[in-house]
């Protein structure tokens, strides 16, 4: 093996664990989440002691879910979480529902109790197993180690859990492996001809059973039935959801590239912050405030590439198109993405495949009217974004920081977006530049749990400084990842925009029915973060104007370690701030139109 172990002089719980963390590795599964317990020791211990295994330490079991998850998002790759019994599971489960409806890969090695522990009323003891239902891709239980099982067994099934984890569409996966004593590398011994089946396997560093993952192609007929139907658009729009890898935003800008219809980039596609010479239309959510506007963007055909949409203003005007609209998606899953019943032809293939086999058979086209006309009033709204925050500059409002982050933040470094109003805003008033920046969010189930712990994932995935936009209550729910913010290989610069409470309820209906909104829906928790950056050994400003903000944010950008920039902001200022936005918008646009 590649780890220098005396196999021979371990026990049988131990002999299992370090098979499992070898040929994790093998399949080039090498980041592992790690919470302590003592059930899970056997785990524990062997990778702890593999050279070439990552080890993070978290003590919450829910922030190490979070974590794991944000890695998958940065590489697509799966991390490994390892917990001990009892409700320590429990606590993976709304990552685990995030990276299912997210479609993430994430493998779950929990440690159990023997079977006969279980309905007796013995510590620390429930029942695991399918415990996450069908939120899980695949789930298996492991027999308790004996030499009475082939150690064959153990990776066969492991080699099945990981294929399960990362072949299309990824998910989560759960291994429960229950465990009797001893649980410590106590030197009990194992037969040697108990690994007799594996000294093939011993002598190589291949897995036991390789796993080819299957070649996602879209199918020729029906590629030709799209690109019919794309050359016969005279009014075409372009959706671009979530793009998960470099490799699928290259080949759909191709793809942009080569259609020159208006394109609306939602801002977890990674294109919405800048991508070069393709007909983004960046503002395109504040276009849709004028009815006019809306009423003059009825396309013949919408192509949607990749996931969902933040922006609900789009969702409402997709669901309000012609029913001769034809509504085309290209998704690399089979699960109904339709919350609007509008889709008319639905494509399941791998983004770069479908994307290069449809420039294969479409002829570059010059921007018509409506794509140059779009262009303006886009490049019109950011005008009026920019003037609107002048005219108050001394004000630090949610929306200028927004703005400030995305003008500011390095090409080569991340931004994670907290759900609720930070990724809103970031859609809405992100300001266009140069290069792309890599982007990140919970938008599988759009929960504010584990942002930060997710954010720290991403970092590690990227290898890269992140920059995280949240808000209080979101930070707050995930305080206790500011430990994982700290020890984190790459720094992250983390802005809370403290409104004291939900600011995202402040927009809604119930923000009028004044009896019950503040107290149980904005529910302020009047709190301050610097004493938390204290306890956390994190870096802290507290800046109240832009050039104050922007001081502290590019000193961060700089720094070694983390460090926790706090926005104090007022819930109703920053309604009123949208509002006068939203209304100089129209004022803008209502000049433009004809």
């Amino acid at each position: 093996m590649s780890a220098d172990l005396s196999l021979e002089s371990e026990n049988i719980n131990s002999l299992w664990g370090y098979l499992i963390v070898e040929e994790l590795l093998r399949n080039g599964i090498d980041h592992f989440c790690i919470s302590p317990g003592s059930r899970s020791a056997p785990l524990t211990v062997a990778a702890a002691r593999h050279p070439d295994a990552h080890k993070i330490i978290c003590h919450d079991e829910r922030g190490a879910a979070f974590l794991a998850l944000g890695y998958a998002r940065a590489t697509g790759r799966t991390a490994v979480l390892i917990c001990t019994s009892g409700t320590a599971l429990a606590n993976y489960w709304p990552a685990v529902i995030e990276a299912a409806m997210d479609r993430l890969p994430m493998l779950i090695l929990s440690a159990d109790r023997p079977p006969e522990s279980l309905d007796t009323g013995a510590n620390q003891t429930i029942q695991q197993a399918r415990m996450f239902g069908d939120y899980v891709k695949w789930q298996c239980e492991l027999p308790c180690p004996s030499t009475e099982v082939s150690a064959r067994m153990v990776l066969t099934t492991l080699n099945q859990a990981i294929h399960q984890s990362w072949t299309a569409p990824p998910g989560p996966v759960h291994l429960n492996c229950p465990f009797r004593e001893p649980l410590a590398p106590e030197p009990l011994g194992v037969s040697a001809d108990y690994l007799d089946s594996l000294s093939h396997w011993l002598q190589t560093r291949s897995p036991l059973t390789q796993y080819q993952r299957p070649i996602r192609t879209p199918d020729a007929i029906a590629v030709r039935a799209l690109s019919k139907i794309l050359r016969k658009t005279r009014r075409g729009l372009v959706a671009v959801g979530r793009l998960n890898t470099d490799r699928e935003r290259s080949a759909v800008l191709r793809l942009l590239q080569r259609l020159r219809w208006p394109v609306h980039v939602d801002i977890t596609s990674g294109l919405r912050l800048g991508a070069g010479d393709v007909p983004i239309i960046h503002y395109f959510d504040q276009l849709l405030l004028s009815p006019e506007t809306r009423q003059s963007l009825q396309p013949d055909t919408l192509l949607h590439l990749g996931g969902s949409l933040v922006s609900k203003r789009f969702l409402e005007f997709s669901e309000q198109l012609s029913e001769t609209t034809q509504y085309l998606l290209i998704d690399g899953h089979p699960f109904r993405h339709d919350p609007g019943h509008r889709v008319t032809l639905r494509m399941e293939a791998d983004i770069v495949a479908a994307s290069v086999a449809l420039l294969a058979t479409l002829e570059e086209r010059e921007p018509d009217a409506l794509t140059q006309t779009l262009q303006a009033y886009s490049e019109a709204i950011g005008a009026t974004i920019d003037e609107t925050l002048a005219a108050d500059p001394e004000s630090l409002g949610e929306i200028a920081v927004a703005r400030l982050i995305a003008e500011r933040i390095p090409a080569r470094q991340g931004l994670w977006l907290a759900s609720s109003m930070p990724i809103r805003d970031m859609d809405m008033y992100g300001k266009p530049r140069a290069h792309t920046v890599r982007v990140g969010a919970n938008r599988g189930a759009s929960g504010i749990d584990g942002t930060l712990a997710a954010a720290v994932g991403f970092a590690t995935g990227l290898r890269r400084p992140v920059t995280v936009l949240l808000g209080d209550l979101a930070l707050l729910h995930d305080l206790n990842s500011l430990v994982l913010a700290h020890n984190s290989s790459a720094p992250l610069v983390i802005v809370v925009l403290n409104n004291n409470g939900g600011g995202i309820f402040s927009f809604l209906p119930i923000a009028r029915f004044t009896d019950v909104f503040e107290s149980y829906f904005a529910a302020p928790p009047h709190l301050r973060f610097e004493p938390a950056a204290a306890l956390f050994k994190l870096a802290y400003s507290a800046p109240t104007t832009p050039a104050e903000f922007i001081m502290a944010y590019e000193a961060a950008l700089v720094r070694s370690g983390s460090t926790l920039i706090e926005v104090t902001s007022d819930r109703q200022a920053n309604v009123a701030s949208h509002q006068r936005l939203q209304r100089d918008i129209q004022s803008t646009l209502a000049r433009l139109l004809p």
